[in-house]
């Protein structure tokens, strides 16, 4: 990085925007597998675990929505992906502002609240709601340049990786590559690995239709390496 961002903020910056667009997504996504599992079919999340690549440990439908929703030691849960984001954004206060931290944080308080009583997946649509309004926050607040370009950086790729894995269609990919990846990514060249980059694009911008989740190793391998700080 230069001499006004070290490589260590970047790094918070980065996985800040990551963990934050995680929380966000995987509680929209699950929400469908959850329900799947209580209306018709009781091994849907089975299917939600392979397409995410985490283990599919659980013994059933209820273990699987305490542990990943609840679970503090279960490192993929959702009540850890936002342990991670409000464990990086309270080193980067003076960046981001006390006011958009305090989203994550109203998340995490929401989020312990329904652990302790194991409640319903809907019961944590304030979560999802508190990640917007961070962002919404953080296009108000952060004013440098270089600090939004690692947070939207770290949102898009994050938004790239889970709707490829969850087998979004190829337009909305294309959109999400296009409309912040490769402008973030050529922002920030100096932390950005630009062969990844450029092969990102290769493997992504031709493609059309239905994704079947074929063939998509390498665009993963490509965006989980192209940040290098």
């Amino acid at each position: 990085m230069n001499s006004s961002i070290s490589s260590t903020k970047a790094n918070r910056l980065f996985w800040l925007g990551r963990y934050v667009e995680r929380t966000f997504l995987s509680l929209n996504a699950v929400k469908k597998y959850i329900d799947a599992t209580i209306d018709k079919d009781g091994e849907a999340f089975r299917e939600y675990c392979l397409n995410i690549s985490i283990p599919d440990n659980y013994k059933d439908s209820r273990d699987f929505k305490r542990s990943y929703l609840y679970d503090n030691d279960n490192p993929y849960s959702i009540y850890n992906m936002l342990v991670n984001a409000f464990d990086n954004g309270i080193e980067l206060r003076n960046d981001i502002t006390s006011e958009s931290l305090s989203y994550v944080h109203l998340g995490l308080d929401v989020i312990k609240k329904c652990a302790a009583a194991n409640a319903k997946i809907g019961e944590l649509q304030p979560v999802a709601d508190y990640m917007l309004s961070f962002w919404g926050s953080i296009d108000e607040t952060v004013v440098e340049i270089r600090t939004m370009s690692l947070l939207r950086l770290g949102r898009r790729l994050e938004s790239l990786d889970l709707n490829i894995r969850l087998k979004s269609d190829w337009e909305k990919i294309n959109e999400i590559l296009k409309g912040g990846v490769l402008t973030n990514a050529e922002m920030l060249s100096v932390v950005t690995d630009e062969a990844k980059t450029q092969r990102l694009k290769e493997l992504i911008e031709h493609r059309t239709g239905k994704n079947d989740g074929k063939d998509t190793v390498e665009i993963l391998s490509c965006i989980n390496s192209m940040f290098k700080a």
